[in-house]
């Protein structure tokens, strides 16, 4: 099992789900002194491989080494447990990639910065005898101190020897890859070179080198064309262009480049004043998040919600109220009604207020007829406990325990709130159909209304129980962003 049943990776509590790739799943736990940390576990498949695992043991045994030269350094490892993990240092931060989609390039400053600190990280890691093969913006963490590489040499076991056929996927990231990567030719510590000057393109225009379009399309402008560099500083253009030259003999190793960047750098900023000011607020609503998830120990969030009396461990239950909706929706009938008698030309009122009339009439009278239909249609509810969630509506109740549930994520369709779940394994192996109740959502499943018949106040608030409620008893599938 990748997590067992108390909610733990080795001696790490598993606080929520992070994502997946193509090694396996990232999960943010915490260590016993209260460490955060970020815990990779690999993939079924790969656990299976004997040559896999001897592959990841001798590579975790090289990252230890790297120590924390603007990397997320190496915590703790299991390659014989029966789901190999990994657990690093968990970098507070967006990546660079989720930075500049939310607020464009980085500013000249921000990028020497950021130059410097992937240099030093590459030759930390190329120090160690490992080569990180994809590095990109995603595997770019931006922390309050600067930067972080994260993903780096592990990749590499999940590759060799195993191949394309037995992974299904191609390793590396189109726009980023080296030329003779592309071309099947050796790598080593000069395509990552390659694929920082990308990455450096990328944080100065949003763009990579060569372009946007299909995977072949951008393989063939890696081979063929040569790099797009308007938009990248002056400073730095020579420099990045070094780095992208397609013969690897002809690249700078990152100890000249370090060596360069001392004359354009500068002194150190005070801490966090290092990104603009857009950038640094991720960083502080990422640092937010992390001190808001509850860790296992605190009292339990949602025991001042609704009790499940069937959970014999504790549960919250959340259900839409019939009575609420036939309220609301009566109220604003007779309000339409009584809008209605005002936009009546026989009333008395000017032109002007039996429009304002007229417009209310039509505004209350559809509001209030769907509450109404909501008050008669089946009251939905779910109720989350550690042994899963059950979701019913009227006399249809359907249980999923937690190893049937991949993710669980507060969403907002239509403007309003819903719990939406994605389920585990093949479509053809989930244990529920697409009902009225499980309704289709981006892969996944819309399966609970958040108090959509209620004010928005109420609305909020109990869209925050049931985050915590789901932080709580589901935190490996709990997905917060």
């Amino acid at each position: 099992m990748a997590v067992d049943d108390s909610g733990r990776i080795g001696d790490y509590a598993v606080l929520c789900r992070l994502g997946a790739g193509a090694m396996g799943t990232v999960y943010l736990a915490q260590s016993p002194g209260g460490r955060p940390l970020a815990v990779k576990v690999v993939r079924a498949d790969l656990a299976d491989d004997p040559s896999f695992r001897e592959r990841f043991r001798r590579e975790v045994d090289m990252a230890r080494s790297v120590g924390a030269f603007w990397t997320a350094a190496v915590v703790d490892a299991d390659p014989s447990a029966e789901r190999p993990w990994l657990a690093t240092e968990y970098v507070a931060g967006p990546s660079l990639a989720k930075a500049v989609a939310s607020h464009g390039p980085l500013p000249e400053a921000s990028l020497r910065r950021l130059a410097a600190g992937l240099a030093e990280a590459l030759a930390a890691i190329h120090a160690a005898g490992l080569v990180h093969r994809d590095l990109k913006p995603s595997n770019v963490l931006l922390a309050s101190d600067g930067p972080r590489v994260i993903d780096f040499g592990i990749a590499k076991a999940a590759v060799a020897e195993v191949g394309l056929t037995a992974t299904g996927v191609m390793f590396g990231t189109p726009g980023y890859l080296s030329p003779e990567q592309i071309t099947g030719s050796s790598v080593g510590p000069s395509s990552d070179v390659f694929a920082l000057g990308a990455v450096l393109v990328f944080a100065a225009t949003g763009r990579g080198p060569f372009g946007e379009g299909e995977t072949s399309a951008l393989m063939y402008r890696a081979l063929h064309d040569e790099p797009e560099l308007s938009g990248v500083p002056a400073a730095l253009r020579e420099f990045v262009a070094a780095c992208l030259q397609r013969d690897p003999s002809l690249r700078p190793e990152p100890a000249w480049l370090l060596a360069r960047l001392r004359d354009v750098v500068g002194p150190p900023p005070p801490d966090g004043t290092w990104l603009p000011t857009p950038v640094r607020t991720l960083v502080q609503q990422r640092q937010t998040e992390l001190r808001q998830l509850a860790p296992p120990s605190a009292p339990n969030p949602t025991r001042a919600y609704t009790a499940v009396a069937t959970a014999p461990a504790g549960g919250a239950r959340f259900r839409t109220s019939r009575v609420v909706a036939a309220s609301w929706g009566s109220g604003s009938v007779v309000g339409a009604l009584i809008a209605g008698g005002a936009a009546d030309p026989a009333s008395g009122y000017g032109v002007v207020g039996r429009l304002v009339a007229f417009c209310l009439f039509i505004a209350l009278g559809i509001f209030g007829i769907r509450l109404l239909i909501q008050a008669i249609r089946p009251q939905f509810a779910v109720e989350v406990s550690p042994d899963g969630l059950v979701v019913s509506r009227g006399n249809e109740r359907r249980q999923l325990p937690w190893a049937a549930i991949a993710r669980t994520r507060v969403v907002e369709h239509n403007k309003k709130p819903w719990l939406a779940i994605w389920l585990a394994g093949h479509p053809s192996s989930w244990p529920v159909p697409a009902t009225a109740m499980f309704r289709p959502y981006h892969g996944g499943f819309r399966v609970y209304p958040i108090a959509h018949e209620r004010r928005r106040p109420h609305r909020d608030a109990e869209a925050r129980e049931l985050r915590a409620a789901l932080g709580w008893y589901g935190r490996t599938t709990y997905d917060p962003t």
